[in-house]
């Protein structure tokens, strides 16, 4: 790594040779591993997903160094690196819509409620509930609609009972704008290599082959 990062950051070496004094870097590197899998778990096994079914999308500065160790031990046999993988989250958010929430209370019975905005969300109940059901907005029965939806989710609904609308949700969504971005040399690449990109580094150790097409980095487990 350089001297001096982006911004002016400079990097102490003999701060972090003291830091990993007498520890195995193999090691530093389990434990970081470890961390990062303990999350993949969080948001594939525990919510009744098997990893194996996904290929493990890799970004960050560094995230691309452990991605293909992290789908060894989920058993993932595709990674996927985009080019512009240091930067991708800063991506997401220039070329994402930009979206203005508004949300106007009601606590007035449904059928008292008026003329409502063609699109957006209501939150619903029945009049005593203390909880509400959000539903899309639509030309069609409102009340229905929710009808079937606490049917759906409680096991039952109670027709005759007042439904009681608590408040509407709207955004103002405006479309993103249009970016290009620069390709990537196209090449094929086997395990074990380390490759540069623009703004991270991505590890593929052995055993793991990468076809790069100029946008993306697929890494594919042989």
């Amino acid at each position: 790594m350089p001297h001096e990062l982006a911004g002016g950051v400079e990097l102490d070496r003999r701060a972090a040779e003291r830091t990993l004094a007498g520890v195995d870097p193999a090691a530093v590197v389990d434990v970081v591993n470890a961390e990062m899998l303990r999350a993949l778990r969080v948001v594939s096994v525990e919510r009744g997903h098997d990893p194996t079914d996904f290929a493990l999308v890799a970004f960050g500065g560094a995230g691309p160094l452990h991605a293909c160790e992290l789908a060894d031990e989920l058993g993932i046999r595709t990674v996927l690196v985009p080019e512009a993988a240091g930067v991708l989250s800063a991506l997401g958010l220039v070329a994402s819509e930009e979206r203005r929430d508004a949300v106007r209370s009601y606590l007035v019975p449904l059928a008292d409620a008026g003329e409502l905005p063609r699109e957006g969300e209501a939150d619903l109940r029945y009049t005593g509930q203390s909880f509400e059901l959000t539903l899309s907005l639509q030309e069609t029965d409102l009340g229905e609609a929710f009808h079937r939806a606490h049917q759906e989710q409680y096991g039952f609904a109670e027709r005759d009972r007042e439904v009681q609308l608590v408040a509407v949700r709207t955004a103002d969504i405006r479309k993103g704008p249009e970016l290009v971005l620069p390709r990537g040399e196209e090449r094929t690449i086997t395990g074990p290599a380390v490759i540069e990109l623009a703004g991270s580094t991505c590890w593929i150790p052995p055993g793991w082959v990468g076809a790069r097409d100029g946008r993306m980095l697929r890494l594919t487990r042989q």
